[in-house]
């Protein structure tokens, strides 16, 4: 057998092979678990023996280093004396202390003891002792005994780097060393080691380093050049008394201020009773900690006089007493001294000192308190020479700060501490903690490290789910310890365990031909040469530019809302001027190409080079609209600069150089992989033809880009529009084309697979049926088809995707993808593992829709904008009405303007392509429900049915089959058939769930309806309303209006319960196809209003909102004159209040600086905007932060308006609402300031 160890950062993997005549064995997985182990089956001998040499050349490429027997020894718990190694120079005998008076001689300190050998870290022989991870070498203060230390060398370019450091601020060190304030010992000492004397005292190579720190408040660790200096220059003795000295001196200064070179600074030693603050290793620490990575490489010898050394400062000043315990933290009494009296002063700083010292469980509980939580867990080095000095044991402080700390990164820092240190007391605590976020995938470490223990806990820790799924999935890696563990169990934890496999004997896998060969077979494990590419330099596509809009796209576009700067007085001419020499301030442009005259602007956008970054995706929708192909080329000159922001606005154009800068987004920006997909499938035909040259160019980054566009063009439905761009170069281009377009999806795969998250272990997923009861995927297959979807993007699947999905059972795929996102949720959801949610997209249904839904509404509270756009796109992906109507859902009642601004977009899309508007294709959406004609669903429990009908809040009710009201359906009973019982009363629950989330949406959408002006045909109000069976039961319950062409009411009608129409004398009528109809607002009833109320009382119909009963208010002839609203102004009230607006369709508008939403704006049309103004504002994630709001301002504008930069150019009179408008603004705004 031959061993490999790859090291490197966080990443310390093992790996073994060795090779039994036809099989080829190999073991890998991280140091210090036992891995798995895959075995492969050849022809021949000789067929094995290249396939070992193959594997062993692939991973030493890959930088796997070879391990023999003897340079691996077993681990060595944590107290074991470790070796001495040579150090660079001989000790001599150390000078007295320059900064104290010569201490009393201490008691005489522990010798160290010499071991002969170095110990490397292995896998355990057994699960309880401590082995340190390969990969914490690089992040740990190494000990006396440190396992894996090596010989110690300073730095090579420390000297340089302590040059720049000393030079950083010009004059500043000899400044402090000169000043008056300086101690006169250390001034000339510090004089004479800048210099360069080499008789230079420590104590002023150790003030020079401190003073050189001056002004400095991050990158400490570059300071440790100056201990590389001292060893290197001066040899370890001067290092060892410098680091003491460095830990007890201070800068201060006599001025009001801090400021470099100020000649008040000055380097004394620390009183009596001073202590440093920090909440982190300083130069002094950091410098002596480096200080004790050289002595702990030591020789013996060398070692034993430091300690000597060390030993006459123990009666000293406490920080020169605690650099002795930093530097030799294995003399146990002066640690324990130290910490006491840290303890006693409440010291933390010296706690984050000997952090780095502590060798006992009482010591890491005292500094579990003394220190900061923060002060550790932000501090990878901290936490893991913690473990290594005390071991498991220290599990009690690493808890205490994890269940005090919030921060993310704090957390699986110490997780992965914990992770790696054996102990019951650990693993449970782990457990106890499964439910809180991050600690799963360091339980998965944990028990995968230490299987034995980890069954034992698992057993006994009870049924609680997480437990539970992650206990079934151990027990079915780790059948084979059973009976070793079996004896010490409890009844109840080995009945648990011999459930489990028991069950596991009797799961119905499916039979391995039945397993989708993909699956079985997957093509990254049989890679093939890729064939020679070929290459047909020269080619060029020099198609002019061209521009085309999808119906309605312009003007949308050129009415977008853009915030404009700048004087409503604007010398339009003189500006101009000032963009094309480039003289314009940043906001100039913007405001001047959508306003200035056409003449003057068109001329000057061939000079113009846009600065202005910020939202140019949203502005320049307007000057593209207006200008068109003139507008391209400053587009193009920010594509290179801001493709996030400007991608989209390339959406209409067309050119070969656009093709290009999609590609290369479409493979290279997951932030506008989207958008460059969509640009892609629009502009098929030109981008094939712009394409084809670089896809056909030398092998690079362009030509794969290319590649991969053409590919997706071709898989999704534009294979001619390809075929065809080809034959117009020639035959041989169109052969080459050909020879792309024939490659097998299935083997266009990455050079490298995504990794494996730790968290996705088959056992703890759902099981994948097959279809027809054909059994569970088994566990390898369950792994490659997380690859598949791993694999693959929202809008650019891995080809087999499809090739699988028809094997299996579609409800039960869709519930396996939903449990992977729940252990990626709980896992902490990793961005770079966000396939996870796209998964939903391409093998979710309706189920997935209902439970991601409320998910994607919260996200954006919760900082997770990103995350809820691609759950919007999830539902569009997937869909169904079910998802398309969830999607509309959110778009209309979203909190968050950026969530609902990718939502409507997504509706804009699918109703695009359907021709529709967001509107229709909404109206179109509503479900329903699988209800009769009349609205009302059959239940049918054999011997007894029931009827379900709807309120006119869409509630649902039940009645018995004589008409009798019930409270609630009642559960299926035993004269009832089962079968059809149990299925009609979970029909019920669903449906009751389901119309749920319409009824609000559809009764606030008629609402939005009657004050908006919506208006249907009288052919689409009989079909999407009248005849719609859940609809129509609060159609029925509003008054309608027929409209002329100037949008003035002609007739109002109601819908009867036989669903014919009756006028307000109840008087049946028609309605014409071609009819204008709406829902009738109170203002527009007029004279009949008070018919129509006593019509619906006499006939006890009650309304789903308020109608008929409707306050409604006009504007006074003052207020109709101006664009301000001030009736309102000066109003103080809760927040909450205010909050409540957003359920009229009013939305905040977009944070700024401190996250405060200064308005609350409400949309009217296209150009025509309400803005309140408050004051202080509201704070995102924190809307009650400021319980009150004054509104400081009401304002009617054109969309341009804006809190943080005022313009009167942009306000409206608000004599141009119509009365309905202004009627519900002004009542929207009494409701909530009575």
């Amino acid at each position: 057998m031959r061993s490999f160890e790859f090291v490197e950062g966080t990443s310390a993997k093992f790996w073994e092979i060795w090779r039994d005549g036809v099989e080829v064995t190999v073991r890998f997985g991280r140091v210090g678990t036992t891995g798995q182990t895959k075995t492969k089956t050849f022809a021949d001998d000789g067929l094995a023996a290249v396939h070992e040499g193959k594997l062993i050349a692939e991973k030493t490429k890959k930088g796997y280093a070879e391990v023999s027997p003897t340079t691996a020894a077993v681990p060595v718990p944590p107290s074991s004396p470790a070796p001495a190694l040579t150090t660079p120079a001989p000790v001599a005998a150390p000078p007295a202390p320059a900064s104290a008076a010569a201490p009393a001689p201490p008691a005489a300190p522990a010798a160290p003891a010499p071991v002969a050998s170095v110990p490397v870290a292995s896998p355990p022989a057994d699960e309880d002792t401590f082995v340190v991870p390969t990969a914490w070498y690089r992040y740990r203060c190494a000990r006396r005994g440190s396992v894996g230390l090596g010989k110690f060398k300073p730095d090579a370019k420390a000297r340089a780097i302590v040059d720049e450091e000393l030079k950083r601020v010009p004059n500043q060190v000899k400044r402090v060393l000169e000043s008056a304030g300086t101690d006169p010992l250390i001034r000339q000492a510090g004089l004479a080691w800048l210099a360069g004397d080499p008789t230079a005292a420590p104590v002023g190579a150790a003030a020079a380093a401190i003073a050189s720190a001056l002004g400095r408040w991050n990158d400490e660790n570059r300071m440790t050049a100056f201990a590389d200096v001292w060893i290197a220059e001066r040899g370890l003795p001067f290092a060892v008394e410098a680091a003491v000295e460095v830990m007890a001196l201070k800068i201060t200064e006599h001025g009001s201020f801090h400021r470099p070179n100020n000649p008040d600074f000055m380097v004394r030693p620390m009183r009596l009773g001073e202590e440093r603050q920090g909440w982190r290793p300083d130069v002094p620490l950091v410098i002596a900690l480096q200080v004790r990575e050289a002595l702990a490489a030591a020789s013996d010898d060398d070692y034993a006089a430091a300690v000597t050394f060390l030993a006459d400062y123990r009666a000293a000043h406490p920080y020169l007493r605690l650099a002795t315990s930093v530097l030799a933290p294995d003399q146990a009494e002066w640690v324990a001294a130290d910490l006491a009296d840290a303890e006693a002063a409440a010291s933390g700083y010296r706690g984050v000192a000997l952090v780095t010292a502590a060798t006992t469980r009482a010591q890491a509980v005292t500094l579990a308190s003394l220190v900061h939580t923060y002060s550790v867990v932000s501090q990878r080095t901290l936490l893991n020479t913690l473990a290594e000095g005390v071991g498991p044991a220290c599990a009690p402080a690493l808890f205490h700060w994890f269940d005090d700390d919030r921060g993310a990164d704090g957390q699986r820092r110490l997780l992965a501490v914990l992770a790696a240190l054996p102990g019951d007391e650990v693993m449970t605590g782990l457990i106890e903690r499964v439910d809180v976020k991050y600690v799963m995938p360091a339980l998965l470490e944990a028990v995968d490290r230490f299987p034995a223990r980890g069954l034992r806990l698992l057993a006994e820790a009870g049924d609680k789910r997480d437990v539970a799924d992650l206990l079934r999935a151990h027990v079915l890696a780790h059948l084979d310890l059973l009976d070793t563990v079996r004896p010490e169990l409890s009844p109840d934890a080995a009945a648990r365990i011999d459930a489990i496999a028991a069950r596991a004997s009797s799961l119905a896998v499916a039979d391995p031909a039945a397993v989708p060969p993909l699956l079985a077979s997957p093509p990254w494990e049989r890679r093939t040469k890729a064939a020679k590419p070929i290459v047909i330099p020269g080619l060029t596509c020099s198609d002019p530019a061209t521009i085309e809009w999808l119906p309605g796209e312009r003007d949308t576009w050129a009415q977008t809302p853009v915030e404009r700067y700048g004087r409503d007085d604007e010398d339009w001419v003189q500006l101009a001027k000032r963009i094309v020499t480039g003289r314009a301030n940043w906001y100039e442009p913007v405001r001047f190409f959508a306003q200035a005259p056409e003449l003057i602007a068109r001329p000057a956008l061939g000079y113009w080079k846009p600065t202005q970054i910020y939202d140019s995706g949203t502005w320049m929708r307007v000057i593209t609209a207006r200008f068109e192909l003139d507008a391209l080329k400053p587009m193009l000159y920010m594509a290179g600069k801001t493709p996030t922001e400007i991608a989209a606005a390339f959406l209409p154009y067309s050119s070969p150089a656009i093709a290009v800068h999609m590609a290369d987004w479409l493979s290279r920006l997951k932030s506008v992989r989207r958008t460059a997909m969509t640009w892609l499938l629009r502009h098929a035909t030109s981008a094939s033809r712009a394409l084809i040259p670089p896809a056909l160019d030398k092998a690079g980054p362009a030509r794969r880009q290319a590649e991969r566009a053409l590919l997706i063009l071709h898989t999704n439905g534009h294979s001619e529009a390809v075929r065809a761009a080809a034959a117009s170069y020639g035959p041989t281009v169109e052969a080459a084309i050909e020879t792309l377009l024939a490659t097998d999806p299935l083997t266009v795969l990455p050079a490298k697979l995504p990794p494996a998250p730790s968290w996705a272990v088959p056992g703890l997923l759902p099981p994948v049926p097959l279809r027809d009861n054909g059994g569970s995927l088994p566990g390898d297959a369950v792994a490659n088809l997380l690859t598949v979807l791993a694999l693959s993007k929202l809008d650019d699947p891995y080809a087999g995707v499809e090739v699988v999905k028809p094997a299996f059972d579609p409800a039960g795929l869709a519930e396996f993808a939903w449990g992977v996102f729940q252990r990626w949720q709980a896992a902490g959801s990793n961005s770079k593992e966000s396939w996870v949610l796209d998964a939903l997209g391409l093998i979710g249904d309706d189920e997935t829709v209902r439970r991601l839904t409320p998910l994607i509404l919260a996200w954006p509270g919760e900082g997770g904008h990103a995350k809820a756009v691609t759950g919007v796109n999830v539902l569009a992906a997937i869909g169904s009405d079910v998802a398309l109507m969830h999607l509309h859902g959110i778009a209309q009642r979203a909190k968050f303007k950026g969530l609902k601004a990718a939502a409507n977009q997504k509706m804009d899309e699918v109703a695009a392509a359907l021709g529709l508007s967001a509107e229709q294709l909404a109206d179109r959406l509503v479900p329903d429900f699988g209800l009769d004609a009349d609205g009302s669903l059959r239940l049918d429990y054999g011997p007894r049915q029931f009827v379900v009908g709807f309120d006119e809040q869409l509630r649902p009710y039940v009645t018995d089959a004589a008409g009798k009201h019930l409270k609630a359906l009642p559960k299926p009973g035993a004269r009832d058939d089962a079968a059809l019982g149990e299925a009609a009363y979970k029909q019920f629950a669903a449906l009751k769930k389901d119309v749920r989330t319409v009824a609000a949406d559809q009764i606030r959408r008629l609402e939005r309806a009657m004050v908006t002006g919506r208006r249907w045909s009288g052919t689409e109000f009989r079909q999407l309303f009248v005849g719609h069976p859940l609809l129509w039961h609060i159609v029925r319950r509003l008054v309608w209006g027929g409209y002329d062409e100037t949008g003035n009411l002609v007739g109002a009608i109601r819908v009867a319960e036989d669903r014919t129409f009756s006028t307000v004398d109840d008087d049946e009528t028609t309605i014409a196809d071609d009819a204008v109809i709406g829902v009738a607002h109170p203002l527009q009833l007029a004279g009949e209003l008070a018919t129509w109320s006593e019509l619906f009382a006499d006939y006890e119909i009650l309304q789903p909102f308020p109608q008929l009963s409707r306050e409604t208010f006009a504007l006074t002839p003052a207020e109709a004159t101006a664009s301000r609203l001030t009736r309102f102004e000066g109003i103080e009230l809760a927040t909450t209040k205010v909050l409540g607006l957003e359920r009229r369709g009013w939305r905040r508008d977009d944070p700024m600086d401190g996250g405060v939403q200064g308005a609350i704006e409400l949309k009217l049309g296209p150009s025509l905007e309400v803005t309140v103004e408050l004051d202080p504002g509201i704070v995102v994630g924190m809307p009650t932060e400021f319980p009150e709001q004054k509104l400081t301002g009401v304002y009617l504008h054109d969309g341009s308006y804006s809190v943080w930069g005022r313009s009167d150019s942009g306000l409206v009179p608000l004599g141009k609402l119509d009365p309905v408008a202004a009627s519900e603004i002004i009542r929207d705004l009494t409701e909530i300031t009575a």
